[in-house]
């Protein structure tokens, strides 16, 4: 029997006014929602909105990590299907993505319990330069745990997003720093009225706040291996954070800034070769963005100040929030369709994409800063006559020649008819959507055959 709504009742599968984002953090998650491009963090454990993003032996939610807990996962989704390891200790063996996926299960519960409604549709960030793998990764971790990805939005971006659409940014160059639990991110852009345009973006997928702490436990002379270790220092940094350079009984300033300064440095190093690849001076930056709650530690903000200046460093915005906070933007937009104010986000790849030719030589498909969405079709043929099967290396870099790029995946095409050579016409075409994954198809016009693949491999 089909049922009519009463007076005064509404659907319950009609779509929300309102976007959810989520930050799914190494250290921390955040849940934020939008509504009339005004977006706030929800706060879902009794006046907590930062979400440890740790696990108990039974995957129910834990205020730190101990031993037998899950923890740090994210800095693994790079081989998702590895068990959960050396960051807990269970029979079970639980991958990166059944770990993650429960994590989304209990921020997805909730989130519907202080939004009254169901939670489906959401915008999800990944680091700037997350691989294909751990992209397709978060996004079946994602599914997995009831939800619809309307996108994977890369971290630094979701940054610019919110702080251009919620601080009324003015039209210019931006930087934003981005320096998480696990990852470093450095993306240049522009921003003008509602166009967020990408121009260049670079990072460590293993330099972070983990990294920090690595450094200022090994000058501790305490045993990374213990979780209760990694929770001391991060009370040690909060202790500098609080007090200035009122000395700690765990490890005296000039020694935390010390250690501190070597790993900053690094990220200073990344943010100059971009500003080097784009021809960019520090003077033509409008402000530069601090993103992840490592920035709250003086050597960062000196570091920044030395090379662009402390009127353009931004540090009013919340820089373990902001994240959700443009991913909930992003989420309204999509949600609620065209409109002239949504946002247009111009994406690009951070690196050029090609495949292999003759005597180890590199065509080059897609160049790097490429905008994104992208779709390329190359033309090539055989070397030799009846040759009746290609193979496809496609790999990633600026050399022109093999050894020196990245190798992303091979296949092989086959099923060409014998023809003199440079007859057939193998047609290979690059396709990256919005979620930054990378497709390949390969086609020989004459013969019809044709093989497609999804590259499992890096694309930053």
């Amino acid at each position: 029997m089909v049922r009519l709504l009463g007076i005064g009742e509404s659907s319950p599968t009609a779509l929300p006014s309102f976007g959810v984002g989520i930050d799914l953090g190494t250290t921390f998650s955040v849940v934020a929602c939008a509504e009339n491009q005004k977006a706030t963090v929800l706060d879902l454990l009794g006046g907590q909105d930062l979400i440890p993003s740790v696990l108990t032996e039974h995957f129910e939610l834990a205020a730190s990590p101990k031993e037998g807990y899950y923890y740090n996962f994210k800095n693994i989704m790079e081989t998702p299907d590895s068990p959960a390891l050396p960051y807990a200790a269970a029979a079970s063996l639980p991958t990166a993505v059944d770990v993650s996926t429960a994590l989304l299960k209990n921020l997805k519960n909730l989130a519907e319990k202080k939004l009254k409604w169901p939670l489906e549709r959401v915008v999800i960030t990944v680091p700037a330069r997350f691989s294909d793998v751990a992209r397709k990764a978060t996004k079946k971790a994602a599914q997995q745990a009831g939800f619809s990805v309307l996108r994977l939005l890369n971290e630094p971006t979701a940054a610019a997003l919110a702080y251009g659409l919620q601080r009324h940014s003015k039209a210019g160059l931006y930087l934003v720093y981005d320096l998480g639990g696990g990852t470093f991110d450095a993306t240049l852009l522009r921003i003008e009225e509602n166009i967020f345009q990408i121009l260049a973006t670079a990072g460590d997928l293993h330099l972070g706040g983990n990294t920090i702490d690595a450094a200022l436990l090994e000058k501790m002379g305490r045993d990374p291996t213990l979780p209760q270790n990694w929770f001391e220092v991060r009370a040690l940094k909060e202790h500098y954070n609080n007090s200035g350079e009122a000395s700690s009984p765990l490890l005296p300033f000039e020694s935390f800034e010390q250690s501190v300064g070597d790993v900053v440095q690094k990220t200073v190093a990344i943010v100059k070769k971009i500003l080097t690849d784009t021809q960019t001076a520090p003077a033509d930056i409008q402000d530069v963005l601090l993103v992840g709650g490592s920035t709250r530690l003086r050597p960062v903000f000196q570091a920044m100040r030395a090379l662009f200046g402390a009127e353009k460093i931004l540090n009013s915005l919340d820089p373990d929030r902001t994240v959700a906070l443009g991913a909930a933007l992003q989420a309204e937009a999509l949600t609620q369709g065209h409109s002239a104010s949504r946002p247009l986000l111009l994406d690009i790849l951070p690196s050029s994409l090609g495949m292999e030719t003759l005597a180890g030589c590199v065509e080059n498909i897609i160049p790097k800063y490429t905008p994104t969405p992208i779709r390329v079709t190359m033309t090539f043929s055989t070397a030799y006559n009846n040759q009746t099967e290609v193979l496809i290396h496609i790999v990633q870099g600026e050399s022109l020649y093999v050894e020196q790029c990245r190798s992303l995946g091979r296949f092989i095409l086959k099923g060409i008819r014998p023809m003199p050579k440079e007859t057939p016409i193998i047609n290979v075409t690059f396709a990256v959507d919005d979620d930054g994954i990378l497709s390949i198809c390969a086609s020989e016009e004459i013969s019809g055959t044709q093989k497609k693949m999804t590259i499992e491999t890096h694309l930053g």
